[in-house]
């Protein structure tokens, strides 16, 4: 079966097994030192956002020793990743379809991306109709689904799980894609404790999108409509107007209770930029410290990145041990 690779979580994967391909998340092969040997691709400017660059890199590679049957979908967030698709689509032109996704929430918003997702569904069909593979199309499904054997979602979606359950009184992290939860493990390991993690690569972003439309069935019954819901719902990044994220991220901050901020911002990050100043603007509304942080892909938790954070949760822990001993003196 072909492999259909898509390099943002913002796509349910049940959508496109239903064209009779194997979902797989670029993030996976893009963390392989074997499959990512080559990382800095000719095609990418320099200050590009070592994410971005990442799965360029990998894409081209991929592609040119594929067996020719394989496909990529790029959901076209940041500008960034708009040119990736550009990038990857100029060379493999067969081969590589972006995914528009608008930047509002609204219902004209919703019936824009479902049309997007059916002019996908049209596309992924008509390429597996040149590829013998055993699976014919199935017009009759809502999505464009395969008769006879049916593809499943891949489990290599993704990347990581939270170290615990998260808790008020802890760390909110916010930030683009992580590789990995070493950050979060180096947070709990200095004696802190997670409140919340709104990350595209985090749990709750991949596992929205591969629930079941609201009142439906699991993927079964999944319209293009159904799908575009999910997506907006689940996918409510920097990359989305300032009205919607700031409610967003507000309303993280209401129900995670964390005691302080952390932004992990990739380097070269536009919206990575602009995300971290919304997110020390909503902490300073609430009277909670904020660290900002510059990371890589993969997310390297060494060196000065360990340092600053290691001193900015200590200088809590210190704060806090010095209230208690104020109330133990007023008693």
């Amino acid at each position: 079966m072909p492999y259909c690779y898509y390099t943002c979580n913002l796509i349910p994967a049940v959508f496109l097994a239903r064209s009779g391909y194997e979902p797989q998340w670029f993030g996976i092969p893009a963390l392989d030192e074997e499959t990512s040997e080559r990382y800095d691709s000719p095609n990418v400017h320099p200050m590009t956002c070592p994410f971005v660059t990442r799965l360029v890199t990998v894409g081209e590679k991929l592609l040119a020793q594929g067996s020719g049957e394989d496909r990529v979908v790029v959901p076209g967030g940041c500008d960034a990743m708009r040119r990736a698709g550009e990038l990857l689509a100029a060379q493999h032109p067969a081969h590589v379809r972006t995914l528009r996704l608008p930047r509002l929430s609204d219902e004209g918003a919703l019936k824009e991306l479902a049309q997007e997702l059916e002019g996908l569904a049209e596309w992924l069909e008509g390429a597996a109709e040149h590829v013998e593979y055993g699976l014919p199309n199935n017009p009759s499904s809502s999505l464009g689904g395969v008769s006879g054997e049916k593809a499943e979602p891949s489990d290599q979606r993704r990347g990581f799980d939270l170290p615990s359950v998260p808790r008020p009184g802890g760390v909110l992290v916010v930030g683009g894609p992580m590789s990995d939860d070493s950050l979060l493990k180096l947070i709990e390991q200095l004696g802190a404790r997670i409140s919340g993690v709104d990350s595209c690569t985090a749990p709750a972003r991949w596992r929205a999108l591969d629930a079941p439309a609201p009142g439906e069935q699991p993927s079964e019954n999944m319209t293009a409509e159904d799908a575009a819901r999910l997506i907006l719902g689940a996918g409510v990044c920097p990359r989305r107007s300032l009205v919607d994220r700031r409610e967003y991220l507000d309303a993280w901050f209401r129900e995670a209770q964390p005691s302080s901020a952390i932004y992990v911002r990739q380097s070269f990050c536009d919206p990575g930029a602009y995300d971290a100043l919304l997110v020390a603007e909503l902490a300073a509304e609430q009277g909670l410290p904020f660290l900002e942080v510059e990371a890589g892909f993969p997310l390297e938790v060494s060196g000065p990145l360990r340092t600053r954070v290691e001193a900015f949760l200590e200088a809590q822990l210190l704060g806090d041990d010095l209230l208690a001993d104020l109330d133990e003196e007023d008693w």
